[in-house]
Protein backbone atom coordinates (compact mmCIF):
# COMPACT_ATOMS: atom_id res chain seq x y z
CA UNK A 1 0.00 0.00 0.00
CA UNK A 2 1.42 3.30 -0.76
CA UNK A 3 1.45 6.86 1.30
CA UNK A 4 1.92 10.04 0.43
CA UNK A 5 5.58 11.05 1.06
CA UNK A 6 5.39 14.56 1.15
CA UNK A 7 4.50 17.96 -1.23
CA UNK A 8 7.21 19.79 -2.82
CA UNK A 9 7.41 22.26 -0.74
CA UNK A 10 10.14 24.98 0.22
CA UNK A 11 10.53 23.81 4.22
CA UNK A 12 14.32 24.72 4.53
CA UNK A 13 14.03 21.25 6.46
CA UNK A 14 15.64 17.89 5.37
CA UNK A 15 13.87 14.47 6.07
CA UNK A 16 17.46 12.69 7.27
CA UNK A 17 17.27 12.17 11.38
CA UNK A 18 20.08 13.66 13.44
CA UNK A 19 20.48 16.08 15.94
CA UNK A 20 17.21 17.83 17.51
CA UNK A 21 16.88 21.10 16.34
CA UNK A 22 14.17 24.05 16.90
CA UNK A 23 12.30 25.76 14.77
CA UNK A 24 9.42 28.86 14.58
CA UNK A 25 6.47 27.88 11.97
CA UNK A 26 4.54 31.65 11.73
CA UNK A 27 1.29 32.95 10.09
CA UNK A 28 -0.13 35.90 10.77
CA UNK A 29 -3.71 34.95 10.82
CA UNK A 30 -2.93 31.93 12.77
CA UNK A 31 -1.08 30.84 16.25
CA UNK A 32 2.30 30.56 15.94
CA UNK A 33 4.29 26.79 16.56
CA UNK A 34 7.10 26.52 17.92
CA UNK A 35 8.70 22.81 17.03
CA UNK A 36 11.35 20.92 18.97
CA UNK A 37 12.17 17.73 17.34
CA UNK A 38 14.84 15.69 14.97
CA UNK A 39 14.60 16.39 11.59
CA UNK A 40 12.61 14.12 10.36
CA UNK A 41 9.97 15.31 12.84
CA UNK A 42 9.94 18.78 12.10
CA UNK A 43 9.75 17.91 8.18
CA UNK A 44 6.90 15.93 9.11
CA UNK A 45 5.05 19.05 10.86
CA UNK A 46 6.27 21.57 8.18
CA UNK A 47 4.13 18.74 5.41
CA UNK A 48 0.74 19.62 7.92
CA UNK A 49 1.77 23.49 8.04
CA UNK A 50 2.60 24.69 4.62
CA UNK A 51 -0.76 24.52 3.03
CA UNK A 52 -1.52 26.85 5.38
CA UNK A 53 0.65 29.39 3.98
CA UNK A 54 2.90 28.85 7.10
CA UNK A 55 6.68 29.92 6.85
CA UNK A 56 9.53 28.42 8.93
CA UNK A 57 12.60 29.68 10.70
CA UNK A 58 15.07 27.82 12.64
CA UNK A 59 15.98 28.93 15.63
CA UNK A 60 19.85 29.06 16.10
CA UNK A 61 22.62 29.10 18.79
CA UNK A 62 20.62 26.08 20.79
CA UNK A 63 23.12 23.62 20.73
CA UNK A 64 22.03 21.79 23.60
CA UNK A 65 18.44 22.37 22.88
CA UNK A 66 17.59 25.21 25.17
CA UNK A 67 13.75 25.38 26.10
CA UNK A 68 11.83 28.43 24.79
CA UNK A 69 12.27 31.18 27.39
CA UNK A 70 9.28 33.41 27.71
CA UNK A 71 6.58 31.50 24.83
CA UNK A 72 4.50 34.83 23.87
CA UNK A 73 0.76 34.81 23.73
CA UNK A 74 -0.21 32.81 21.25
CA UNK A 75 2.40 30.18 20.43
CA UNK A 76 1.88 26.44 20.92
CA UNK A 77 4.88 24.41 21.63
CA UNK A 78 5.07 20.83 19.55
CA UNK A 79 7.34 18.37 20.86
CA UNK A 80 8.97 15.27 19.45
CA UNK A 81 8.49 12.64 22.50
CA UNK A 82 11.08 10.38 21.14
CA UNK A 83 13.97 13.06 22.82
CA UNK A 84 15.24 11.93 25.93
CA UNK A 85 14.54 15.22 27.91
CA UNK A 86 10.75 15.75 25.91
CA UNK A 87 9.28 15.72 29.52
CA UNK A 88 12.27 17.70 31.17
CA UNK A 89 11.68 20.27 27.92
CA UNK A 90 8.10 20.10 28.73
CA UNK A 91 7.97 20.63 32.76
CA UNK A 92 10.85 23.89 31.70
CA UNK A 93 7.98 25.49 29.97
CA UNK A 94 5.90 25.78 32.57
CA UNK A 95 1.93 25.87 32.98
CA UNK A 96 1.59 28.70 31.16
CA UNK A 97 2.69 27.75 27.51
CA UNK A 98 0.09 25.31 25.80
CA UNK A 99 2.13 21.96 24.12
CA UNK A 100 1.76 19.30 21.86
CA UNK A 101 3.87 16.35 22.78
CA UNK A 102 3.95 13.34 20.11
CA UNK A 103 4.45 10.19 21.58
CA UNK A 104 3.50 6.38 20.54
CA UNK A 105 3.18 5.93 24.45
CA UNK A 106 -0.09 5.47 25.68
CA UNK A 107 -0.21 3.81 29.41
CA UNK A 108 -1.17 5.54 32.43
CA UNK A 109 2.09 6.12 34.49
CA UNK A 110 3.56 7.91 31.27
CA UNK A 111 0.08 10.10 30.81
CA UNK A 112 0.12 10.96 34.07
CA UNK A 113 4.10 11.94 33.76
CA UNK A 114 3.05 14.31 31.20
CA UNK A 115 -0.25 15.92 33.27
CA UNK A 116 2.86 16.50 35.63
CA UNK A 117 5.30 18.13 33.38
CA UNK A 118 2.02 20.28 32.21
CA UNK A 119 1.49 18.61 28.52
CA UNK A 120 -1.50 20.10 27.25
CA UNK A 121 -2.12 16.93 24.95
CA UNK A 122 -0.48 14.04 23.73
CA UNK A 123 -1.10 12.55 19.92
CA UNK A 124 0.90 9.66 18.35
CA UNK A 125 2.54 8.80 15.75
CA UNK A 126 1.93 9.35 12.37
CA UNK A 127 0.29 12.72 13.48
CA UNK A 128 -3.12 12.84 12.41
CA UNK A 129 -4.10 15.72 10.44
CA UNK A 130 -6.92 17.08 11.21
CA UNK A 131 -6.68 16.15 14.90
CA UNK A 132 -3.91 18.12 14.89
CA UNK A 133 -5.02 21.16 13.13
CA UNK A 134 -8.28 20.75 15.43
CA UNK A 135 -5.70 21.09 18.80
CA UNK A 136 -4.04 24.24 17.24
CA UNK A 137 -7.16 26.41 16.96
CA UNK A 138 -8.33 24.79 20.36
CA UNK A 139 -5.19 25.34 22.14
CA UNK A 140 -4.08 28.68 20.10
CA UNK A 141 -7.89 29.77 21.69
CA UNK A 142 -9.78 30.33 17.95
CA UNK A 143 -12.45 28.27 19.11
CA UNK A 144 -13.11 31.46 22.34
CA UNK A 145 -11.61 34.10 20.61
CA UNK A 146 -15.18 35.16 19.46
CA UNK A 147 -17.64 36.52 21.85
CA UNK A 148 -19.77 34.28 23.23
CA UNK A 149 -23.15 34.28 21.64
CA UNK A 150 -26.07 34.13 24.32
CA UNK A 151 -29.53 33.94 23.99
CA UNK A 152 -31.50 34.38 26.49
CA UNK A 153 -35.24 33.40 26.77
CA UNK A 154 -37.07 35.15 29.75
CA UNK A 155 -41.08 36.47 29.46
CA UNK A 156 -40.19 39.49 31.65
CA UNK A 157 -38.37 41.90 29.69
CA UNK A 158 -37.46 44.10 32.55
CA UNK A 159 -35.07 40.73 34.39
CA UNK A 160 -34.27 39.37 31.27
CA UNK A 161 -32.40 43.38 30.69
CA UNK A 162 -30.67 43.18 33.17
CA UNK A 163 -29.07 39.50 32.98
CA UNK A 164 -28.07 40.12 29.24
CA UNK A 165 -26.52 44.10 30.63
CA UNK A 166 -24.57 41.97 33.04
CA UNK A 167 -23.23 39.17 30.12
CA UNK A 168 -22.52 42.02 27.70
CA UNK A 169 -20.80 43.91 30.12
CA UNK A 170 -18.09 40.69 30.70
CA UNK A 171 -18.35 40.71 26.79
CA UNK A 172 -20.74 38.72 25.45
CA UNK A 173 -23.04 38.78 22.41
CA UNK A 174 -26.73 38.53 24.10
CA UNK A 175 -29.96 38.64 21.87
CA UNK A 176 -33.07 38.45 24.27
CA UNK A 177 -36.22 36.44 23.41
CA UNK A 178 -39.43 37.33 25.48
CA UNK A 179 -41.77 35.31 23.63
CA UNK A 180 -40.97 31.84 24.05
CA UNK A 181 -42.88 30.59 21.16
CA UNK A 182 -40.91 32.07 18.83
CA UNK A 183 -37.67 30.13 20.04
CA UNK A 184 -37.23 27.90 16.74
CA UNK A 185 -37.53 30.27 14.44
CA UNK A 186 -34.97 32.43 16.14
CA UNK A 187 -32.24 30.21 16.93
CA UNK A 188 -32.58 28.60 12.78
CA UNK A 189 -31.90 32.40 12.12
CA UNK A 190 -28.88 32.96 13.72
CA UNK A 191 -25.87 30.91 15.51
CA UNK A 192 -26.15 30.79 19.70
CA UNK A 193 -23.13 29.09 21.62
CA UNK A 194 -25.61 28.66 24.34
CA UNK A 195 -28.99 29.41 25.36
CA UNK A 196 -30.07 30.51 28.70
CA UNK A 197 -33.70 29.90 29.70
CA UNK A 198 -36.22 31.00 32.57
CA UNK A 199 -37.66 28.10 33.88
CA UNK A 200 -41.56 29.17 34.84
CA UNK A 201 -43.12 31.03 32.32
CA UNK A 202 -46.60 32.20 31.63
CA UNK A 203 -48.54 29.35 29.17
CA UNK A 204 -45.41 27.58 28.66
CA UNK A 205 -42.45 26.69 31.00
CA UNK A 206 -38.68 25.77 30.09
CA UNK A 207 -38.68 22.29 29.96
CA UNK A 208 -41.66 22.37 27.12
CA UNK A 209 -39.48 24.87 25.40
CA UNK A 210 -36.53 22.53 25.93
CA UNK A 211 -38.03 19.66 24.60
CA UNK A 212 -39.39 21.48 21.34
CA UNK A 213 -35.76 22.31 20.71
CA UNK A 214 -34.91 18.95 20.95
CA UNK A 215 -36.89 17.71 18.39
CA UNK A 216 -34.74 19.08 15.84
CA UNK A 217 -31.57 17.39 15.17
CA UNK A 218 -29.85 20.54 14.12
CA UNK A 219 -30.14 21.62 17.61
CA UNK A 220 -29.39 18.73 19.50
CA UNK A 221 -25.83 19.91 20.13
CA UNK A 222 -27.14 23.58 21.53
CA UNK A 223 -26.56 23.64 25.22
CA UNK A 224 -29.36 24.86 27.51
CA UNK A 225 -28.74 26.35 30.90
CA UNK A 226 -31.69 26.98 32.83
CA UNK A 227 -31.61 30.04 35.25
CA UNK A 228 -34.27 29.78 38.07
CA UNK A 229 -35.07 30.74 41.88
CA UNK A 230 -36.59 26.53 41.29
CA UNK A 231 -34.85 24.65 44.26
CA UNK A 232 -36.58 21.37 44.28
CA UNK A 233 -34.31 19.08 43.26
CA UNK A 234 -36.89 16.46 41.28
CA UNK A 235 -37.55 19.63 39.17
CA UNK A 236 -34.40 20.54 38.27
CA UNK A 237 -33.60 16.80 37.21
CA UNK A 238 -36.55 16.53 35.29
CA UNK A 239 -35.21 20.15 33.53
CA UNK A 240 -31.79 18.21 32.86
CA UNK A 241 -33.68 15.27 31.85
CA UNK A 242 -35.30 16.46 29.04
CA UNK A 243 -33.03 18.48 27.54
CA UNK A 244 -31.58 21.15 29.50
CA UNK A 245 -27.37 20.27 30.02
CA UNK A 246 -26.95 22.45 33.48
CA UNK A 247 -29.03 24.32 36.06
CA UNK A 248 -28.26 27.69 37.66
CA UNK A 249 -30.03 29.25 40.62
CA UNK A 250 -30.66 32.77 40.09
CA UNK A 251 -29.32 33.33 43.65
CA UNK A 252 -25.79 32.99 42.50
CA UNK A 253 -23.38 34.95 42.79
CA UNK A 254 -23.44 37.23 40.01
CA UNK A 255 -19.43 36.83 39.07
CA UNK A 256 -19.86 32.76 39.63
CA UNK A 257 -23.01 33.03 37.40
CA UNK A 258 -20.48 34.54 34.56
CA UNK A 259 -17.83 32.47 35.18
CA UNK A 260 -20.03 28.77 34.89
CA UNK A 261 -21.11 30.68 31.54
CA UNK A 262 -17.98 31.62 30.08
CA UNK A 263 -16.84 27.91 30.95
CA UNK A 264 -20.17 26.08 29.52
CA UNK A 265 -19.57 27.86 26.39
CA UNK A 266 -16.02 27.17 26.24
CA UNK A 267 -17.09 23.55 26.56
CA UNK A 268 -19.74 23.12 24.32
CA UNK A 269 -17.81 24.98 21.55
CA UNK A 270 -14.81 22.40 22.09
CA UNK A 271 -17.98 19.40 21.67
CA UNK A 272 -19.40 21.28 19.44
CA UNK A 273 -16.02 21.62 16.90
CA UNK A 274 -15.82 17.38 17.19
CA UNK A 275 -19.91 17.01 16.24
CA UNK A 276 -19.98 19.30 13.38
CA UNK A 277 -16.25 18.76 11.50
CA UNK A 278 -15.63 16.20 8.75
CA UNK A 279 -13.15 13.58 10.23
CA UNK A 280 -10.38 13.34 7.53
CA UNK A 281 -10.04 17.12 6.90
CA UNK A 282 -11.23 18.59 10.15
CA UNK A 283 -13.59 21.22 8.22
CA UNK A 284 -17.37 21.98 8.68
CA UNK A 285 -19.04 18.80 7.85
CA UNK A 286 -22.37 18.73 5.13
CA UNK A 287 -24.32 19.37 7.58
CA UNK A 288 -23.15 22.10 9.46
CA UNK A 289 -22.19 23.79 6.09
CA UNK A 290 -25.24 24.02 4.82
CA UNK A 291 -26.77 25.59 7.98
CA UNK A 292 -24.01 28.17 8.51
CA UNK A 293 -25.04 29.61 4.75
CA UNK A 294 -28.58 29.72 5.84
CA UNK A 295 -27.94 31.68 8.32
CA UNK A 296 -25.86 33.79 6.93
CA UNK A 297 -28.82 33.70 4.12
CA UNK A 298 -31.09 35.66 7.25
CA UNK A 299 -28.37 37.75 8.03
CA UNK A 300 -28.13 39.40 4.73
CA UNK A 301 -31.54 40.05 4.47
CA UNK A 302 -31.72 42.20 7.69
CA UNK A 303 -28.01 44.10 7.17
CA UNK A 304 -28.46 43.93 3.20
CA UNK A 305 -24.96 42.88 3.03
CA UNK A 306 -23.73 39.99 0.34
CA UNK A 307 -21.65 36.99 0.28
CA UNK A 308 -20.59 34.46 -1.89
CA UNK A 309 -20.04 30.77 -2.09
CA UNK A 310 -17.42 28.94 -4.13
CA UNK A 311 -17.84 25.16 -4.91
CA UNK A 312 -14.67 23.59 -5.32
CA UNK A 313 -13.82 20.47 -7.06
CA UNK A 314 -10.25 18.60 -7.72
CA UNK A 315 -10.20 17.40 -11.18
CA UNK A 316 -9.42 14.01 -12.68
CA UNK A 317 -9.54 12.73 -8.50
CA UNK A 318 -10.88 9.43 -9.37
CA UNK A 319 -7.39 8.66 -11.03
CA UNK A 320 -5.42 9.50 -8.31
CA UNK A 321 -7.41 7.02 -6.02
CA UNK A 322 -7.23 3.93 -9.14
CA UNK A 323 -3.23 4.96 -9.30
CA UNK A 324 -2.02 5.81 -6.30
CA UNK A 325 -4.35 4.51 -4.05
CA UNK A 326 -7.21 5.80 -1.39
CA UNK A 327 -4.84 6.27 1.32
CA UNK A 328 -3.02 8.78 -1.07
CA UNK A 329 -6.43 10.54 -1.78
CA UNK A 330 -7.20 11.24 1.38
CA UNK A 331 -3.35 12.81 1.83
CA UNK A 332 -4.47 15.03 -1.27
CA UNK A 333 -7.95 16.08 0.32
CA UNK A 334 -6.69 17.07 3.33
CA UNK A 335 -3.62 19.25 2.36
CA UNK A 336 -5.86 20.84 -0.54
CA UNK A 337 -8.69 21.77 3.06
CA UNK A 338 -5.64 23.20 4.93
CA UNK A 339 -4.39 24.74 1.90
CA UNK A 340 -7.98 26.32 1.74
CA UNK A 341 -8.07 27.29 5.30
CA UNK A 342 -4.78 29.11 5.18
CA UNK A 343 -5.69 31.23 1.91
CA UNK A 344 -9.31 32.59 2.97
CA UNK A 345 -9.88 34.82 5.88
CA UNK A 346 -10.46 33.83 9.52
CA UNK A 347 -13.95 35.56 9.17
CA UNK A 348 -14.51 33.39 6.01
CA UNK A 349 -15.82 29.78 6.76
CA UNK A 350 -14.63 26.66 5.02
CA UNK A 351 -16.26 22.86 4.80
CA UNK A 352 -16.07 19.45 2.87
CA UNK A 353 -18.85 19.28 0.88
CA UNK A 354 -18.89 15.85 0.16
CA UNK A 355 -16.52 13.30 -1.48
CA UNK A 356 -13.49 15.69 -3.42
CA UNK A 357 -15.89 18.80 -3.73
CA UNK A 358 -15.01 22.00 -0.78
CA UNK A 359 -16.99 24.56 -0.61
CA UNK A 360 -15.96 27.94 1.60
CA UNK A 361 -18.64 30.88 2.70
CA UNK A 362 -17.10 34.15 1.97
CA UNK A 363 -18.81 37.36 3.67
CA UNK A 364 -19.29 40.72 3.48
CA UNK A 365 -18.00 40.64 -0.28
CA UNK A 366 -18.77 39.99 -3.95
CA UNK A 367 -18.85 37.73 -6.78
CA UNK A 368 -16.13 39.70 -8.82
CA UNK A 369 -14.50 40.23 -5.54
CA UNK A 370 -13.84 36.84 -4.53
CA UNK A 371 -12.88 36.26 -8.41
CA UNK A 372 -9.08 36.74 -7.92
CA UNK A 373 -8.81 35.47 -4.69
CA UNK A 374 -10.46 31.87 -6.06
CA UNK A 375 -8.50 32.35 -9.50
CA UNK A 376 -5.07 32.82 -7.31
CA UNK A 377 -5.92 29.69 -5.31
CA UNK A 378 -6.64 27.80 -8.30
CA UNK A 379 -2.90 28.41 -9.60
CA UNK A 380 -1.62 27.95 -6.19
CA UNK A 381 -2.87 24.93 -6.06
CA UNK A 382 -1.56 23.64 -9.51
CA UNK A 383 2.00 24.53 -8.71
CA UNK A 384 1.83 21.91 -5.68
CA UNK A 385 3.73 18.61 -6.43
CA UNK A 386 2.31 15.44 -4.55
CA UNK A 387 4.82 11.87 -4.18
CA UNK A 388 2.75 8.99 -4.38
CA UNK A 389 6.02 7.00 -4.02
CA UNK A 390 6.09 5.57 -7.33
CA UNK A 391 5.42 8.83 -9.38
CA UNK A 392 4.97 12.31 -9.07
CA UNK A 393 1.90 14.05 -9.79
CA UNK A 394 -0.02 17.50 -9.64
CA UNK A 395 -3.64 18.37 -9.59
CA UNK A 396 -5.84 21.31 -10.41
CA UNK A 397 -8.98 22.55 -9.34
CA UNK A 398 -12.41 23.76 -10.66
CA UNK A 399 -14.47 26.06 -8.78
CA UNK A 400 -17.73 28.33 -9.50
CA UNK A 401 -19.23 30.87 -7.31
CA UNK A 402 -22.14 32.64 -6.17
CA UNK A 403 -23.02 35.54 -5.29
CA UNK A 404 -26.55 35.74 -2.43
CA UNK A 405 -27.55 39.16 -4.11
CA UNK A 406 -29.11 37.02 -7.04
CA UNK A 407 -30.28 34.46 -5.27
CA UNK A 408 -33.31 34.52 -2.94
CA UNK A 409 -32.49 31.48 -0.29
CA UNK A 410 -29.88 29.23 0.01
CA UNK A 411 -30.95 26.51 -1.88
CA UNK A 412 -30.99 28.44 -4.82
CA UNK A 413 -27.38 30.21 -4.01
CA UNK A 414 -25.68 26.12 -4.08
CA UNK A 415 -28.32 25.39 -7.34
CA UNK A 416 -26.29 28.28 -9.05
CA UNK A 417 -22.68 27.94 -7.67
CA UNK A 418 -22.74 24.34 -8.47
CA UNK A 419 -23.69 24.87 -12.23
CA UNK A 420 -20.47 27.30 -12.23
CA UNK A 421 -18.59 24.90 -11.25
CA UNK A 422 -19.29 22.11 -13.60
CA UNK A 423 -19.81 24.56 -16.63
CA UNK A 424 -15.82 25.10 -15.17
CA UNK A 425 -15.13 21.76 -15.66
CA UNK A 426 -17.00 21.12 -18.67
CA UNK A 427 -15.26 23.90 -20.65
CA UNK A 428 -11.54 22.31 -20.02
CA UNK A 429 -11.62 22.47 -15.71
CA UNK A 430 -8.85 24.21 -14.20
CA UNK A 431 -10.58 26.91 -14.12
CA UNK A 432 -12.92 29.99 -12.21
CA UNK A 433 -16.74 30.48 -13.54
CA UNK A 434 -18.70 32.85 -11.86
CA UNK A 435 -22.34 32.02 -11.73
CA UNK A 436 -24.57 34.07 -14.81
CA UNK A 437 -21.58 34.49 -16.54
CA UNK A 438 -22.14 32.00 -19.07
CA UNK A 439 -24.63 29.45 -19.48
CA UNK A 440 -24.43 25.49 -19.13
CA UNK A 441 -24.79 23.03 -22.10
CA UNK A 442 -28.56 22.36 -22.02
CA UNK A 443 -29.29 18.91 -20.04
CA UNK A 444 -25.47 18.53 -18.60
CA UNK A 445 -24.50 14.91 -17.75
CA UNK A 446 -23.94 15.70 -13.87
CA UNK A 447 -23.72 11.98 -13.07
CA UNK A 448 -21.26 11.82 -15.87
CA UNK A 449 -19.26 14.60 -15.16
CA UNK A 450 -19.06 13.69 -11.73
CA UNK A 451 -17.68 10.53 -12.70
CA UNK A 452 -14.81 12.06 -14.87
CA UNK A 453 -13.98 14.59 -11.94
Amino acid sequence: MTMLNAISLDTGIESDMSEPVETVFSNASQPSVHVIGGRQFLHSIALILAPMSYTSTPVNGRPHLAVVDEPSAGTIVVIDGSLPDALEICSDLGETAPKILVSPETSFSFRAKCAQAHVSTVMSAPIDQAEFINWLEYLGGQMTSQPASILLVDDDPLASAVYAEMLRANGMTVAVLNDPLKIIMTIERSYFDLIIMDLQMPGTDGIEIAKIIRQHQNHLSIPIVFLSSEEDKQVQMKARQFGGDDFISKRADLDALVSLIHLRVQRARVLRNLIERDGLTGLLNHRRFKERVGQEMSRTKRTNLQFCIAMIDVDHFKKVNDTWGHPVGDKVLSILARALVGWVRKTDVVGRYGGEEFAVLLLDTSPDTIFEVMENFRKHFAKMVFDGQDGKFSLTVSIGVAGSDANGDSAALFAQADKAMYLAKSNGRDQVVIAGTDELPSSPDHDALAGKS
